[in-house]
């Protein structure tokens, strides 16, 4: 019973080391919304920390790699979330404030 329990310790322990790559986050610049990955990085999430806020995640993905998603989150909800559909792995994120009739205010790609 032993040796059983110690070999799938180790078998456990390979198979974690083997999973994908950590998680990705990013904070909008302002810190009102923030985008993560979740579900072995194959699903973005993106959260608004204040009212009246409209915010994106712009993501690239390993199944189209010269073309970034968009997961937008207009509820205005203090920490309403919303999710992407699950996909190909996220291999970079960036979160975006809104900003009506300019540029919005985008954080850098985060990459994994």
């Amino acid at each position: 019973m032993k040796k059983t329990v110690v070999g799938l310790v180790v078998a456990g322990a390979a198979l974690m080391g083997a999973t994908s790559a950590s998680a990705l986050d990013a904070w909008s610049p302002s810190g009102k919304a923030y985008s993560y990955t979740r579900s072995n990085n194959d699903q973005v999430g993106l959260k608004l920390h204040e009212r009246n806020v409209k915010a994106h995640a712009d993501y690239y993905r390993t199944t189209d790699p010269s073309e970034y998603y968009t997961l937008w989150n207009k509820s205005g909800i203090n920490q309403s979330t919303v999710y992407s559909g699950h996909g190909g792995r996220v291999t970079s994120l960036r979160t975006c404030n809104w900003v009506p009739d300019n540029d919005d205010d985008c954080s850098k790609f985060n990459r994994g």
